[in-house]
């Protein structure tokens, strides 16, 4: 009868949790999850649901960033971190003459009308593929530049045959990868192919480039014919920014913030902490508690999860 009693008890508190962290995920009325993937606050689908720059469409393929094609995979609070597929570049090669390029797509990415995302130079590398070529990637520069685009960075990579690029090597024969610089919002890719490729143009007709999880890809040599449409698993930073306070000035830090009333870690036991990824900040619950510190209430204690490991060890 006693087993049977805190047996009764340990499901009711396990329940009681439950019912708590699934309450506290999203906002009244709104979506909690599209396409498998769980949308929580900021994040949100449809009027009301989510804070500005936030919004996320659920398409019939799956969760987008709203005006975007891009598809999400993952949206994270702590960390701040979301995950998406990104189209990947590509330049492809005039059989009959092969010293000159017939089809170029560029793989623009333009994704931060309200300058929300940046591209994790922690987590991705750029990728370059082919023969023979020098792949790289341009970003827009920030208001008040000079040039059209403020960071160019790639690499070269050369074959000398087809049998030249190994399976599992990147290091520069027929793939290399270099890593990005911090605060990228947005991407395209361009190639400079100075040499001739009448040597490599039946196994190597076009060149790729493509921003990649650095855990995530591994070169195969069959990746000298990639499908072009194919996309590639990119991290996200993400942080509040962007709102102005009364004077117009752009909100930057948590003590900027905290004296507007845009201030967005509404919840009671939640922190405020100033993002490491560029200007703006992120919430997080409280030493001892969890949950969604953009939702009022939304941080719980974690308590009656350890009272229920504190009962199972007696029972």
């Amino acid at each position: 009868m006693q087993h049977y009693m805190w047996t009764a008890l340990i499901f009711q508190l396990l329940l009681a949790a439950a019912t708590t962290a699934a309450t506290t995920a999203v906002t009244d009325g709104c979506p909690p999850s599209c396409g498998g993937v769980d949308i929580p606050y900021p994040f949100g689908i449809g009027a009301g649901c989510f804070r500005k720059g936030f919004e996320i469409e659920c398409a019939k393929g799956g969760p987008v960033l709203a005006g975007t094609p891009l598809r999400v995979v993952k949206l994270s609070l702590d960390p701040d971190e979301s995950q998406v597929m990104l189209p990947i570049g590509s330049q492809c090669f005039n059989t009959s003459s092969p010293a000159e390029t017939n089809d170029i797509m560029y793989g623009q990415t333009m994704m931060n009308e309200h300058g929300v995302y940046r591209i994790s130079d922690t987590h991705n590398m750029l990728v370059v593929v082919g023969c023979n070529t020098v792949g790289y990637i341009a970003s827009k520069e920030t208001v008040g530049g000079g040039q059209d685009y403020a960071y160019n960075i790639g690499c070269m990579s050369y074959c000398n045959n087809s049998e030249s690029a190994q399976n599992g090597h990147c290091k520069g024969v027929g793939c290399c990868h270099v890593d990005i610089p911090p605060g990228l919002t947005d991407n395209y890719f361009d190639f400079d192919s100075e040499y001739n490729h009448s040597a490599m143009i039946n196994f190597s007709s076009c060149d790729y480039a493509f921003l990649v999880d650095r855990n995530n890809y591994t070169f195969h040599r069959s990746d000298l014919k990639m499908d072009r449409s194919r996309t590639s698993l990119v991290w996200l930073d993400w942080a509040i920014r962007g709102s102005a306070d009364i004077s117009g000035d752009e909100i930057l830090s948590c003590k900027q913030a905290a004296m507007t009333g845009q201030y967005a870690c509404v919840s009671a036991h939640s922190d405020c902490v100033d993002s490491t990824h560029g200007p703006g900040y992120n919430c997080k619950c409280s030493s001892g508690y969890q949950g969604d510190a953009y939702l009022p209430n939304g941080c719980t204690s974690k308590m009656p999860c350890l009272l229920v490991l504190l009962l199972l060890q007696n029972t």
